[in-house]
């Protein structure tokens, strides 16, 4: 049986928030910032939204450059001064939220609302 996930619901602040810093980062990160000198700045007192978007900044990285540019895993850490062990661990996530996202989806009737339950 597959998990169920619960993504977190932004309220509008934090999505303005999420939005803004994750923008930062990615720009930092195109002017030649390492990824984690690039999220030094992210000071949320929020601790789980600023674990969040550090961890989606990568991600988003990494479906940047490896799935949309075809570099490799090797390079974007080198790009991005992240080791290949944390590399794989987001992109092991990032496959899972993939897998899990589509069988939700999979499962919802076609005109969009919530499956009956017996």
């Amino acid at each position: 049986m597959v998990e169920s996930i619960d993504y977190k619901n932004f309220n509008e602040e934090e999505d303005r928030i999420y939005k803004h810093t994750i923008a930062m980062i990615r720009a930092s990160i195109s002017d030649g910032v390492k990824f984690d000198i690039a999220c030094e700045f992210v000071t949320r007192d929020d601790g789980e939204l600023r674990s969040l978007i550090i961890d989606d900044a990568l991600k988003i990285e990494i479906a940047e450059l490896h799935y949309g540019q075809g570099l490799s895993l090797l390079d974007v850490s080198k790009k991005l001064g992240v080791s290949m062990e944390r590399l794989l661990k987001a992109s092991s996530e990032m496959m899972e939220d993939v897998f899990n996202t589509a069988t939700e989806a999979a499962k919802r009737p076609p005109d969009g609302s919530k499956p009956s339950t017996h």
